[in-house]
C-alpha cells in the first residue's frame, strides 16, 4: 500500500446505504493525469452485518470512465457538516437535539482562492446522516443573508440515503 494512503483525506466520490448509481454531469469530470491529481485511489467499504449472516456477496464497486475530451469543470467534493467525535453527544432522554455543522466564510475563502477563486457550481448534494439523524439540512448564506436551501430532508431514512441532484447548479462565491 502506498504510504500516501496513510494520509488520505481527499473524498473523490462518496455512496451511502439505499443510494443508486451516481453520475457526473456531461460538463463535469475528475481530473486525472496532472500533477495535482490523486496517483491512486483507495476504496474505502463499510459493513454492517450485525445478524453475522454467512453466504452474503458484496457486488460494491467503482466504474470510471476515461476521455481524453476535457469537461469544462472539474468535478470535488465539499464535507460540510459535523465529525463524529467524542465531542459530539447528544443527552441521554432528550425527546429531540439539534447538532450544526458550518464551513466558515475563512475556511470557504481558503479553499476557494487556491482552487476556484471565480466560485464553485454545485449540482448534487448528498445528505448523510447515522442511525440518530431525522431531519437533514444545507443552508447556504451569502453576505449575511440566507439564500434558498440547497438542500434539505425533513423526514431522514437512514436506509435511504440518495444524491439529490439540484434542478439549477448553484453558483457558490468564496466572498
Amino acid at each position: 500500500m502506498p504510504e500516501s494512503f496513510l494520509t488520505c483525506e481527499t473524498v473523490i466520490f462518496a455512496w451511502a446505504i439505499g443510494g443508486e448509481g451516481f453520475t457526473y454531469p456531461p460538463h463535469v469530470g475528475l481530473s486525472i493525469g496532472t500533477a495535482t491529481d490523486p496517483q491512486y485511489v483507495l476504496m474505502e467499504v463499510h459493513y454492517d452485518n450485525p445478524s453475522y449472516l454467512e453466504g452474503k456477496i458484496d457486488s460494491s464497486g467503482l466504474r470510471l470512465f476515461y476521455t481524453p475530451d476535457l469537461r469544462r469543470y472539474d468535478a470535488g467534493v465539499i464535507e460540510a457538516g459535523l465529525w463524529v467525535s467524542l465531542f459530539h453527544n447528544i443527552p441521554p432522554g432528550m425527546p429531540e437535539f439539534m447538532s450544526e455543522g458550518h464551513c466558515t466564510l475563512e475556511c470557504l475563502k481558503e479553499a476557494m482562492d487556491a482552487e476556484k477563486p471565480s466560485g464553485i457550481h454545485i449540482f448534487a448534494v448528498l445528505l448523510h446522516a447515522h442511525l440518530a439523524g431525522r431531519a437533514v439540512r444545507v443552508r447556504h448564506f451569502h453576505n449575511g443573508h440566507e439564500q434558498q436551501l440547497l438542500a434539505y430532508d425533513d423526514d431522514f431514512d437512514f436506509n435511504f440515503q440518495e444524491f439529490q441532484y439540484l434542478k439549477e447548479e448553484r453558483l457558490i462565491l468564496p466572498v
